[in-house]
């Protein structure tokens, strides 16, 4: 029997219950102060916004105050003496960067010193204090976005990447460099206005960093180079070569070196993994054999002039680990924060350390440790009472064996008797499941569905050479490729689930998004285990979708091993849309109308293929929201969605006499059907 873990008790989870969770984005110790900096988020459905609030108070999490509240907030940032605190916010339609001086002398309320009518993405304080660096993407000519659409000039495009997810058209905007002198508010930009600068640092008063692409032919690839400006006189100095994708970077004390995360393109597919630039001579110290694994830029720390933290995803967990630079011949790593969770943010000083955390059972809160408590204790917890009344229910890991190879999955069971229906929850590419907090899981938990997660081969967290199983016979390096052993690994595990008395075998669904979705296609068309489906903004056809994705080409071509213009047989082979008459149960295709990532394209030729054979299908298209709608999209339709995907799964699998109660989320007003 599988074990069915613990219950939290409470009522049960709603689709609009996401309205109600906090989620720490940053946190932030004050330099030698003991003061600490929470900017957390909440998707607001009444405003149909996401609202923030920065919170101030004792690193002990005693005294936390509102700092600031309202859409926009953030980017934050203590100034090196600790005396200040910047952060953007949404004024007025601009984004202001405010100032609060924490000094005993200074002022009590914040002041606005500077303010730009784009968008802030990144703010960096110098090194004296006297100047801040910001990023803004700015338009090249804004009469056109100003003017009414049927009114605009058409775009002339003679580059690829003229678009991006998220964002819109590119190819008529791009981040740009301001500096904003702090005592007077003067503003100006620093960019030459030809090319995308962004990852702003500072290596000292008069000397920014950033990385960009200036090369030939910069639109066919993610290469880019770290970058070197002289605020003086405006110049520009390559550092490194652009035969990398880097992001960062983050300046270690000495000045002497800069800590990136690294994609190698050329070996692609591999892990974003630490690297280290010598500023000096642009030499790029690769440290995959120390930490292969994918890690989160923003969560760099230097902790001395030869070490730094960064967060890292590792078999199902997110953890901090801190890399030794010295001696360079033989640079080492240990993990320093681990645990069946998530850690998503983190900053240290000093001996002291502050982190935000999540669990099955546990939304995002804030802990912290070190200092005169040494013990790790909870300092901010925004969602207890969320917690406290509801019923969230634990899951357990089950290794399952494939062929040999462990393949780590995890399941959360309802409550009651079963057997109950099971929904296998299938990620996006090159990412990983485990310890996570999940609100979409615990919906349907609540719904009376079974529901499992798991890491076949291909995906994050185990290590180049496992990602690269999913990269085509044909690639530079080879593996099996798409649907091959991945599908092999997600079979082995539902297999071994539906052996268990809690599990009906007869009342299987599979979901999943981008490659999740095409895996959910392909399984349904491949297999006969699943009683229905639900694929979101997948890719179905690779042939078409290799020419109309926001990606540049090099995407598919280090996958499969081969541009399409030149051999359509392995994106063919690797398309769920060329097994589709094997595809009998029902689907779902759910897509974003402004999905740049993969095209909604995608889904109409699944669509237009399932509906001409007459198999049942449903196809669910979202207005104005792009490939993020689950993480990142309008409140409302966010609701709308967790609505709709329970009621599907109630529709399809709540045959026979243990069927569960019909979906709480059904019962909710305003469902879109």
């Amino acid at each position: 029997m599988v074990d069915s873990g613990s219950d939290t008790g409470g009522s049960p989870v709603l689709a609009n219950d996401l309205t109600e969770i906090w989620t720490p984005v940053e946190v932030r110790l004050q330099p030698d102060a003991g003061r600490v900096l929470i900017l957390e988020t909440r998707p607001d459905v009444d405003e149909n916004t996401y609202v923030g609030r920065l919170l101030l108070g004792d690193a002990d999490g005693a005294d936390l105050t509102e700092v600031d509240a309202g859409r926009g907030i953030g980017p934050v940032a203590f100034s090196p003496s600790g005396d200040v605190v910047a952060w953007a916010a949404t004024r007025d339609g601009r984004s202001a960067v405010r100032l609060l001086d924490l000094r005993p002398a200074g002022t009590a309320a914040a002041r606005e010193v500077a303010a730009l009518p784009d968008g802030i993405e990144e703010l960096a304080w110098s090194p004296d204090g006297a100047t801040l660096a910001v990023v803004a993407r700015v338009p090249d000519d804004r009469t056109w976005w100003e003017a009414p659409v049927d009114r605009r000039p058409p775009l002339v495009i003679e580059t690829l990447r003229f678009k991006a997810d998220g964002i819109g058209w590119t190819v008529n905007t791009r981040r740009q460099l301001f500096v904003v002198d702090v005592a007077s508010g003067d503003l100006r930009g620093v960019s030459d206005g030809t090319a995308d600068d962004h990852g702003v640092a500072w290596e000292d008063a008069g000397h920014l960093l950033f990385v960009s692409q200036r090369q030939p032919d910069r639109d066919l690839t993610e290469a880019n180079a770290l970058f070197r400006l002289r605020l003086e006189d405006g110049s520009v100095e390559q550092i490194t070569d652009a035969t990398r994708e880097l992001s960062g970077p983050v300046l270690s004390p000495d000045g002497s070196r800069a800590a990136v995360i690294a994609v190698e393109l050329q070996s692609y597919p591999s892990t974003s993994h630490p690297a280290l630039v010598d500023l000096a001579t642009g030499r790029v110290t690769d440290l995959r054999d120390v930490v292969d694994r994918d890690g989160a830029a923003s969560s760099i720390h230097w902790v001395s002039d030869d070490a730094f933290t960064v967060i890292v995803g590792s078999e199902g967990r997110m953890e901090v680990v801190e890399i030794a630079c010295a001696p360079a011949a033989s640079p080492s790593a240990r993990t320093i924060l681990t645990g069946r969770r998530h850690l998503t943010a983190h900053d240290a000083d000093g001996d002291r350390w502050v982190a935000v955390e999540a669990m099955p059972t546990s939304p995002p809160r804030v802990i912290a440790g070190g200092g005169a408590g040494a013990a790790e204790r909870v300092i901010h917890d925004p969602n207890a009472a969320y917690r406290a009344g509801h019923r969230l229910i634990e899951s357990r890991h089950v290794p399952v064996d494939a062929d040999g190879t462990t393949i780590d999955s995890w399941i959360a069971v309802p409550p009651g008797d079963g057997p109950h229906p099971l929904i296998v929850w299938l990620q996006g590419g090159g990412t990983q499941y485990g310890y996570q907090w999940s609100h979409e899981v615990q919906l349907l938990l609540s719904a009376g569905y079974a529901v499992c997660w798991l890491n076949p081969r291909g995906s994050a967290g185990y290590g180049t050479a496992w990602m690269k199983v999913n990269a085509a016979p044909g690639a530079a390096e080879p593996g099996a490729g798409w649907g091959t052993r991945d599908l092999a690994d997600i079979v082995a595990v539902v297999e071994h689930l539906i052996g268990s008395e809690d599990v009906d075998a007869a009342r299987v669904g599979v979901m999943g998004g981008s490659y999740g979705g095409m895996m959910t296609a392909m399984l349904l068309a491949r297999t006969d285990l699943f009683a229905a489906g639900w694929a979101e903004r997948g890719p179905y056809n690779l042939l078409s979708d290799a020419a109309t994705k926001d990606e540049a080409p090099w995407f598919f071509e280090q996958y499969l091993g081969v541009s399409h213009l030149d051999d359509a047989a392995p994106y063919w082979d690797a398309s769920p849309l060329k097994f589709v008459h094997g595809i009998t149960a029902p689907l779902a295709i759910v897509h974003s109308e402004e999905d740049w990532r993969c095209s909604i394209q995608q889904a109409e030729e699944l669509f237009f293929a399932l509906r001409v054979l007459g198999r049942p299908v449903r196809f669910i298209r979202f207005p104005g929201e792009g490939h993020s709608l689950t993480r990142t999209g309008s409140p409302v339709h966010r609701v709308q969605r967790g609505q709709l995907l329970a009621d599907w799964f109630g529709e399809r699998l709540a045959a026979g006499s243990s069927a569960p109660a019909p979906s709480p989320a059904s019962t909710l007003t305003g469902a879109a059907s």
